[in-house]
């Protein structure tokens, strides 16, 4: 460590530097760290809750104590802490259901001066999840008779915070969603939303922070517990403390799938294919102009696969166009069971179908279209004296924001299909 302290110094001074911590926060996990972003010491009744205690011991690295999406919020806190800033940040487990304010910052060889090298790093973390739900509803649940209003109301009801994660959720919002109310709360609004609808408010949203408006609603589908599609009408307001500043959105959901499957029912008849009940190639590319829209702005990547049926004009000729179009709605059915709720199917050609696969990485969408190849042969159809099982070529390339134009990712997969058939051949 240079000419700091010695190591027996450094531990006294970490242990001296828990100990105040600790009497402020006895529920926070404190820990000591060297340069190189190992224990010097880990104390407090939260050890067991925040991490792995088989790594939390002196000389062990970080890294390995916290969850790997946790270390990636935590290291440049730490990092910082050696510079000789120190930081406070409020992070979000992945699963949206634990939050925690992390303070780190340096420890100094004359800690009561707080002049001196920088020896090592301190960082509290404390689990503040309850207190931050708490101060977010605080205005409305201290309103008398507000949780019993609240719980009975008949439409679906939520609170939300202002980065959209559910705080309170009421009986009939968990019946129309089919989530528990445990399953919901803590998790964001737009992770069950369908990924068409979820930016379809905008502008609405940003006229309601910005005060323009008091109230707004949109029409969304969101998936279901059980992964079906419910349309609702969405109600949001905005409820703000007295000097004007956001607290929480109210959010009230109405089930109007009955009318919703009515009007697909009439949009789908110019949307659709009539054979495979697939997307036409008109709605299918309107929905891939939306996710290029999408990567572009939030920087997301999704997966486009074309998909070619081997041999179909051959099909065709030797057994007739029937067969033919009971080979298309099979492959069609298998992609269909085979896919996720999210991802978006749709016939772009004769015999030509693709696949748009949201928030997808490149391996991610190889594993996919493994899967479909192996699978579709299953899907058998009767040709009279025999059964006739497909198999597929795919061509695949990634959607993010470099992407350009809707006609530059469509010749991408074009051409990947291409050369996937050739080396078939």
């Amino acid at each position: 460590m240079g000419a700091g302290l010695r190591a027996e110094e450094l531990l006294a001074s970490a242990d001296r530097a828990a100990g105040a911590a600790l009497r402020e926060l006895p529920e926070a996990l404190v820990i000591v760290f060297d340069e190189q972003l190992r224990f010097v010491l880990s104390a407090g009744k939260a050890i067991e809750r925040m991490g792995d205690p088989e790594f939390l011991h002196e000389g062990n690295h970080l890294a390995d104590a916290f969850p790997r999406e946790l270390w990636a919020s935590f290291e440049p806190l730490f990092g910082s802490a050696l510079e000789g800033e120190t930081r406070s940040r409020e992070i979000w487990t992945s699963d949206e259901r634990h939050c925690m304010v992390v303070d780190a910052g340096p420890l100094r060889g004359e800690l009561d001066a707080g002049e001196g090298p920088i020896e090592a790093g301190v960082a509290v973390i404390l689990d503040v999840t309850e207190r931050r739900r708490a101060d977010l509803v605080s205005a409305p649940a201290r309103s008398e008779g507000f949780e019993e209003v609240f719980e009975q109301a008949p439409i679906g009801t939520g609170l939300l915070d202002v980065d959209g994660r559910w705080l309170l959720v009421n009986r009939a919002l968990c019946e129309i969603t089919g989530y528990t109310s445990d399953e919901l709360v803590g998790k964001r609004f737009d992770g069950i939303i369908h990924p068409e609808d979820a930016d379809n408010d905008l502008e609405d949203r940003a006229r309601l922070l910005s005060g323009e408006i008091t109230a707004m609603q949109s029409r969304k589908r969101y998936f279901d517990a059980s992964g079906e599609t419910v349309s609702a009408i969405v109600s949001t307001s905005l409820v703000r403390d007295r000097d004007g500043r956001p607290l929480h959105y109210i959010a009230q959901l109405q089930d109007v799938s009955a009318r919703r499957e009515i009007e697909e029912q009439v949009l789908g008849l110019a949307d659709h294919d009539q054979l495979t009940g697939l997307r036409n190639r008109r709605l299918f590319e309107h929905d891939l102009q939306l996710q290029l829209g999408r990567c572009q702005r939030y920087d997301e990547t999704a997966g486009l696969m074309v998909i070619d049926i081997d041999g179909f004009r051959e099909i065709n000729r030797l057994h007739g166009g029937a067969v033919g179009d009971d080979m298309l709605r099979a492959v069609a059915k298998a992609l269909s069971r085979r896919l996720r709720a999210t991802d978006l199917i749709g016939r772009i050609g004769g015999d030509e179908l693709a696949v748009l696969l949201p928030h997808a990485d490149e391996e991610g969408m190889a594993v996919v279209a493994e899967g479909l190849v192996r699978v579709i042969p299953a899907a058998g159809v009767d040709a009279g004296e025999e059964v006739l099982h497909p198999t597929v070529s795919i061509g695949c390339t990634l959607v993010h924001k470099r992407s350009g134009c809707l006609q530059d990712v469509l010749v991408a997969a074009e051409q990947a299909l291409l050369a996937a058939k050739q080396d078939l051949a």
